[in-house]
């Protein structure tokens, strides 16, 4: 495969500032199709990882009663914490919890371990809620997450798991400078994660927040990755979405299925644009 200087040159700039972000991945791939009169086109497609938490269309609003039980859902909780983690990682959320039904939610926190909250806890104590949906979860496999979450609460926080997530985020990083082979980051990612992290056996029972989701799907029979739940953030989880560059690859990409709260950012540029559209 061979590149025009111009589009070397354009990847060396996006790339540069882009690696200075912790959460930030590139996708570069050649065109399938030549479309007619685009003769000075660039003869790639560039694809980067979305930081925003919305979709392309824009964010949509959900009422409670749109969820499903199984549903993930992705959060930005009020705090310096999470406020941290959020920077650090170059992204919108920094906790991941699973709706049980029933108003109920699942979740793995410091202080508390795996513990089983009402959705009204959730909605007072995060600013923004994100809901997402696995491809053709079934009831038996919903109810199966509901019986593996009810046996694991009390279980102990995995703070020594955390601890490694937060150097790993950046050395994995290294694995995006060759952004022309999806198949080469995850080989990539996938040895750092086994140096870094270690494996699921070594968290000996205990979960954050982002390793218990993972782990109740593997449970009930339905993975949504292939990766060890010890090396899946909240932010890997975001970018399993549709349409977007995942760092760790999905078994199939998460549904968006809307917002049950938004944060301060999408709703101010609902405000900007209801006001340059004078409504």
């Amino acid at each position: 495969m061979i590149f025009c200087r111009p589009v070397i040159s354009l990847f060396a700039i996006v790339f540069s500032g882009c690696f200075l972000l912790s959460g930030c991945t590139m996708q570069i791939s050649e065109k399938e199709d030549d479309q007619p009169g685009t003769a000075n086109a660039l003869p790639v497609e560039i694809q980067m990882q979305r930081l925003h938490s919305y979709p392309e269309g824009g964010s949509l609003v959900i009422p409670a009663t749109e969820m499903a039980a199984g549903d993930i859902l992705l959060t930005s909780p009020y705090g310096p914490t999470s406020l941290g983690i959020r920077l650090f990682s170059a992204s919108t959320v920094s906790h991941a919890a699973i709706y049980l039904g029933n108003d109920q939610v699942v979740e793995a926190v410091g202080g508390s371990g795996v513990q089983i909250v009402s959705l009204d806890k959730v909605m007072d104590h995060n600013s923004k809620i994100i809901v997402f949906r696995v491809p053709e979860l079934s009831v038996e496999q919903a109810l199966a997450i509901r019986d593996f979450s009810e046996s694991q609460v009390g279980q102990r926080y995995n703070y020594n798991g955390v601890a490694l997530m937060a150097p790993f985020m950046m050395t994995r990083q290294l694995c995006s400078l060759n952004p022309f082979s999806e198949k080469f980051r995850n080989s990539c990612i996938s040895t750092l994660a086994k140096v870094q992290l270690g494996s699921d056996d070594d968290a000996k029972g205990s979960f954050f927040c982002s390793q218990f989701v993972i782990e109740a799907y593997n449970r009930a029979g339905r993975p949504i990755t292939a990766s060890d739940p010890v090396w899946v953030s909240p932010v890997d989880l975001l970018h399993m979405r549709e349409g977007d560059v995942a760092s760790l690859t999905p078994n199939k990409p998460l549904l968006y299925v809307g917002h049950l709260k938004k944060g301060i950012v999408e709703n101010t540029t609902a405000s900007i644009q209801d006001f340059f559209s004078f409504k």
